[in-house]
C-alpha cells in the first residue's frame, strides 16, 4: 500500500523551469537535495541517485504521481516540464550528471540568474539550457558557464537557501553563483550564436540531416584504431590552437558526445559537424585539415577477412593413376603380392620388406604398358620386321607395307616406307658405282646377308655384291 505523503511547503515551477530544478528547489527548503526527497516519496527504493532519463527526460508514471500529489497540482503539469514532450531524442539534450550527488553539471547563464536574485525570485534552470545547440544565451549574449566563477571548479552547482531564496552554489567553494566579466571568449559570442542558430534550425527542421549530424559527432570523438599513427580523436584537429586533455577526454562518452562533453569541447565539435556537413554552405572557420572519409577510414573497424575455403574436391576427381582402371590395379597388386621375391620378404624386418616391395612395384609398373600410351604405327613394325631378316626380304615385302606420305623438303623417293626407301638408294648406288670400289666383307663374315641382326643391311649388301663380283670374274678366265 503506498502512503501518500504531502509537502506543508512546494514552490510552484516556472514556466521555463527543468523538471530537476524544480525538484531541487522544493528540496533545497527542507535541507535535503532532489533524490533523497524522492526516496521519501517512495519513488527510489535505493541508494542510487536518479539518472537524466528518471529525472528529467521521461520520468516513470509512479514519479509524476508522487511529486504532483505531495505539491497538490495536477500530473499534466508536471509532465509539461519533461523534455520528453519535445520531439527530440535524448541524444540532443546536456545530461548534466555531476559527479556529486545533488549537484547540477550543466552550463547557465550567470547573468540571468543575477536576474532571478533582482526580481526576487528563486535561481531555476530553463529548459533551453539542456539543448547541446544552445551554447551562448539569447537574453544577454553570453557565453554559457559550467564551471564556478570564483574558484573555476567544475564540479557543478547545488540549490541552497540564502535569505529565504533558492541560490544556486557552487559544490566545493560553497560560494553563490553571479556574473563576471568573461574577458577573451566575448570574441567568439558572434560564431558560436552563428553556429547554434544554423543546428538548432537543422536539428528542428531535417530529421534526416540530424541522424547524419549525431553520426560525425560520434567520429569525431572515436578513438583512431590501433597502429594508425594518432593517438588523440579527430575533435582535437577541428580548432589546433586548443589541446583535448585527457581529463576531458575521460568525461566524453564516445557514444553520446554532444550530451556528455564539456560546454568548450560541446562547440568545437559542433562546429567540426557544421563543416564537414557543409550546413552553411560556407566555411565558418576555414576547412579542416581532414575529411569525413579519413574520419570513417581511421575510425571504424576493419572489416574481418573472410578466408575462402577450397571447393571440396569431387570423387571422381582423386588422384589415380592416368591410363589404369580400379581393376587393373587390383590385377597389379595381386601378381606383385604373388611373386617369390615378396613371399621371401615375409621374415625379414620391416625396412627390406618395403625395399622389396618397392622394387617389385617398380618392375611391374615398368613392364606393362600404360593403356594412354601411342600403339606402335604399322610402318614401324614393318620396318623392324625387315631389318631383322635381311635387304631381300625386305624388298620383297615393300610392296605390302603401305605407303605413308613424306613430309614436305625429304629428299628421296616420295611415298614410300622408311625401309624400302633405304633400299631403293642402296640399289641407285651399286648400279652407279665400279666393282673395285665396292667394299669388301669381313674376314670371317658369314656368307649369307641378313644372318646376322647386328649387321646393318646396307653392308650386307655391299658384301653380296663383291662375292658376286668375284665369282663372275673367276667364270670369265675359266672359260
Amino acid at each position: 500500500m503506498t502512503v501518500r505523503r504531502e509537502l506543508p511547503l512546494a514552490p510552484r515551477p516556472e514556466g521555463d523551469e527543468l523538471l530537476s530544478s524544480w525538484q531541487g528547489r522544493v528540496a533545497c527548503r527542507y535541507d535535503l537535495i532532489h533524490d533523497d526527497l524522492s526516496r521519501w516519496l517512495g519513488v527510489l527504493r535505493d541508494d542510487r541517485c536518479a539518472g537524466f532519463t528518471e529525472r528529467d527526460f521521461a520520468p516513470s508514471a509512479e514519479m509524476v504521481q508522487a511529486w504532483a500529489a505531495s505539491c497538490r497540482f495536477s500530473e499534466e503539469r508536471v509532465q509539461a516540464l519533461t523534455l520528453s514532450s519535445r520531439p527530440r531524442s535524448r541524444s540532443w539534450y546536456v545530461w548534466g550528471e555531476g559527479r556529486v550527488p545533488g549537484a547540477f553539471q550543466r552550463p547557465v547563464c550567470l547573468a540571468c540568474l543575477d536576474d532571478d536574485a533582482a526580481a526576487c525570485r528563486d535561481h531555476h534552470i530553463r529548459r533551453s539550457w539542456a539543448l547541446v545547440e544552445t551554447v551562448v544565451c539569447d537574453r544577454h549574449h553570453r557565453i554559457l558557464d559550467e564551471a564556478c566563477p570564483h574558484c573555476f571548479d567544475d564540479s557543478g552547482f547545488r540549490f541552497v537557501v540564502h535569505e529565504a531564496a533558492a541560490r544556486l552554489a557552487c559544490v566545493r567553494c560553497g560560494r553563490l553563483a553571479r556574473a563576471a566579466p568573461q574577458g577573451r571568449r566575448a570574441g567568439s559570442t558572434g560564431l558560436f550564436a552563428t553556429v547554434s542558430a544554423l543546428v538548432a534550425a537543422t536539428i528542428d527542421d531535417q530529421s534526416a540531416v540530424r541522424d547524419r549530424m549525431i553520426h560525425v559527432a560520434r567520429l569525431l570523438w572515436k578513438p583512431p584504431r590501433p597502429r594508425t599513427g594518432r593517438r588523440t580523436p579527430f575533435v582535437a584537429d577541428v580548432v589546433p590552437d586548443l589541446r583535448l586533455t585527457p581529463t576531458a577526454q575521460a568525461r566524453v562518452d564516445p557514444a553520446e558526445p554532444l550530451a556528455t562533453a564539456p560546454i568548450g569541447w560541446r562547440m568545437v565539435t559542433l562546429l567540426g559537424v557544421v563543416a564537414l556537413l557543409d550546413l552553411g554552405r560556407s566555411s565558418m572557420r576555414g576547412r579542416p585539415a581532414f575529411t569525413l572519409d579519413q574520419m570513417v577510414a581511421w575510425t571504424e573497424e576493419p572489416r574481418p577477412r573472410v578466408k575462402e575455403r577450397p571447393a571440396p574436391m569431387a570423387a571422381s576427381s582423386c588422384a589415380k593413376t592416368p591410363g589404369r582402371s580400379d581393376a587393373d590395379d587390383l590385377a597389379l597388386a595381386r601378381s606383385i603380392l604373388a611373386r617369390a621375391e615378396w613371399r621371401a620378404a615375409q621374415g625379414q624386418d620391416p625396412r627390406p620388406q618395403r625395399r622389396t616391395l618397392n622394387t617389385l612395384s617398380n618392375k611391374a609398373l615398368a613392364r606393362r604398358p600404360r593403356a594412354d600410351a601411342p600403339a606402335p604405327s604399322a610402318v614401324r613394325l614393318a620396318a623392324g620386321h625387315g631389318a631383322a631378316q635381311g635387304p631381300a626380304h625386305s624388298a620383297t615385302r615393300a610392296a605390302e607395307v603401305p605407303r605413308v606420305p613424306a613430309p614436305a623438303g625429304l629428299s628421296g623417293a616420295a611415298g614410300l616406307s622408311p625401309a624400302p626407301a633405304r633400299a631403293e638408294r642402296a640399289r641407285c648406288d651399286l648400279r652407279h658405282r665400279p666393282a673395285a670400289a665396292a667394299p669388301r666383307a669381313p674376314a670371317g663374315a658369314p656368307g649369307r646377308a641378313g644372318t646376322s641382326p647386328r649387321r646393318p643391311p646396307t653392308a650386307a649388301r655391299h658384301g653380296a655384291s663383291a662375292r658376286a663380283s668375284a665369282r663372275a670374274g673367276r667364270r670369265c678366265r675359266a672359260g
